[in-house]
């Protein structure tokens, strides 16, 4: 099915090559007891990997657009859309501020290195919540334009209306693979916090009004109404396109975040290393790997073929206390 025109024609940088492979996991597949397929958004440049690249092509298609010079975004310290943006902005041009939780470690590990290694300044905030980083973006772009810099303000996750759209366009990639493999799943599961993959995803199939299921496995309750929120983002995402009547439907388990966002549980554990075992494919303990736990939970009631989109964070499974939960189980 051809990208819309409406869609394809906004600003967009390149920053993927092609689609991203879509496959059989035949050992994972027998091991869990229903078929399963990967959609490997893991695979690309070792920084610029992961879903929030393709919400990054269009945020800064639109900031080159508008001669901007400096990233600004925020997340938490081991945040995959903080190293995946400020690789975007050095393969781009522009320089990055990653406003991050927590407090600077002796150390850099994980997606640290990375974000160390392309450049970006780091700002460290403490331990505030997402609202609060939020904010400190804006406060932070003020002080830069207040120095003549062109900032371009990005959000937890990169999960705004505009950003949104990246994953509206990958589901109709998707759906040309599904075309191609002649391939008929019950559901699409993929791994949803601040909600833009989400939004993207469920606006893609009302859109084009076919396809599977979209289910959201949550790895961490960071809005007082996720359901509402990620709703709002895929109708106000929606509206960039001009498409105001579309009805989406909104599916995320909360099931299994565990303690807290950020925090690996039994299960996410237990999926990384089984995916790992049978196919040698990564998932990471704070994003992708719930979102695995939770297509094995449901694995026994299923109907399949299933699609397990890998939205990537292989990163920082080499944060130490990461690697310490999963090695000793």
């Amino acid at each position: 099915m051809p990208l819309p025109n409406t869609l394809s024609s906004l600003p967009r940088a390149e920053l993927i090559a092609g689609p991203t492979p879509f496959h059989f996991l035949e050992r994972f597949s027998e091991a869990v007891g229903v078929e399963v397929w990967a959609k490997r958004d893991d695979i690309g440049a070792v920084s610029l990997a992961g879903n929030k690249v393709r919400k990054l092509e269009f945020l800064l298609g639109d900031a080159l657009e508008s001669e901007c010079d400096v990233l600004v975004t925020t997340g938490a310290a081991q945040s995959n859309s903080a190293r995946a943006s400020a690789a975007a902005a050095a393969v781009l041009g522009m320089d990055s501020v990653l406003i991050l939780s927590g407090v600077e470690p002796a150390q850099p590990t994980g997606n640290l290195v990375v974000d160390r290694l392309v450049g970006a300044e780091i700002r460290w905030a403490g331990d505030v919540g997402w609202d609060r980083l939020n904010e400190l973006v804006d406060e932070v772009a003020s002080e830069l334009e207040a120095q003549g810099r062109r900032p371009y303000r990005a959000p937890v996750g990169c999960s705004s209306p505009l950003g949104a759209l990246g994953f509206t366009a990958a589901w109709f990639e998707l759906t040309d693979q599904l075309s191609e493999a002649d391939l008929h799943p019950s559901a699409v599961y993929h791994t949803s916090t601040s909600g833009g993959t989400h939004a993207g995803l469920i606006l893609g199939r009302a859109w084009s009004g076919s396809g599977p299921a979209v289910r959201g496995i949550s790895a961490g309750k960071v809005q007082d109404d996720p359901v509402g929120h990620h709703r709002g983002l895929a109708l106000e995402a929606a509206g960039l396109l001009g498409l105001d009547d579309l009805e989406v439907e909104v599916s995320v388990d909360f099931s299994w975040i565990g303690p807290a966002y950020g925090v690996p549980t039994e299960a996410s554990d237990a999926a990384i290393r089984l995916l790992a075992r049978t196919e040698a494919i990564l998932c990471d303990p704070v994003y992708s790997g719930k979102g695995l736990a939770g297509l094995i939970g449901d694995a026994p009631s299923m109907e399949g073929p299933v699609v397990f989109w890998h939205t990537g964070g292989w990163h920082a499974l080499f944060h130490p206390p990461f690697t310490g939960s999963l090695l000793a189980r």
